[in-house]
């Protein structure tokens, strides 16, 4: 692992665990076991290095995704089912604490600051995402069935991380399926 993904990893698991603003740079650099200066040769801000926890997120979670979505149901609404399968998934696995972007919206409420208007470019990201899969099956308007399914997950993301196994990955992907179903 390079520099740059130590300082990713490490930063990461605090915002994580601990929160964005909890985790300031002192603690990054002390729990990366490099100096500050050295952090700051790789991420020159804060909300820099937020923001590229957040991409790197993102981008595995698509490759995640990407990875197991089966390619020879691409044009069916099976992939769109998958899809609501490997959400759910995600939502009930131990190690899923939460939708990045959220948890930083949250830490950043204010409208006009960079990492809350850069957690809406990539919620508007993941729902494209939905659409994007979702105009390859036919769906009839895929932008809206790709932000039903975002509203769904999120809000499962959400209701599972505050309280855990109450089945909201579940119900999110069993209505995702009958919207599914009804689009097609």
């Amino acid at each position: 692992m390079n520099m740059r993904e130590r300082i990713l990893s490490t930063a990461a698991n605090l915002f994580e665990f601990r929160g964005i603003h909890a985790s300031g740079v002192d603690t990054i650099a002390a729990e990366t076991r490099i100096s500050k200066a050295t952090l700051y040769k790789y991420f020159p801000s804060k909300n820099l290095l937020i923001a590229a926890c957040l991409r790197d997120k993102s981008d595995r979670f698509y490759e995640w995704l990407n990875s197991r979505l089966s390619s020879k149901n691409a044009n069916s609404l099976e992939i769109l089912i998958e899809l609501c399968e490997l959400v759910e998934q995600l939502i009930m696995t131990p190690e899923f604490h939460g939708l990045p972007f959220h948890i930083a919206s949250v830490e950043f409420p204010d409208p006009t600051h960079p990492i809350n208007q850069y957690s809406a470019v990539l919620a508007l990201e993941l729902q494209g995402y939905f659409s994007k899969i979702a105009a390859g099956t036919g769906a009839k308007d895929p932008e809206a069935l790709g932000q039903q399914l975002m509203i769904l997950f999120e809000g499962a993301a959400l209701v599972e991380r505050l309280s855990p196994g109450i089945g909201a990955a579940k119900r999110a992907k069993n209505a995702a399926v009958t919207l599914i179903r009804a689009s097609i």
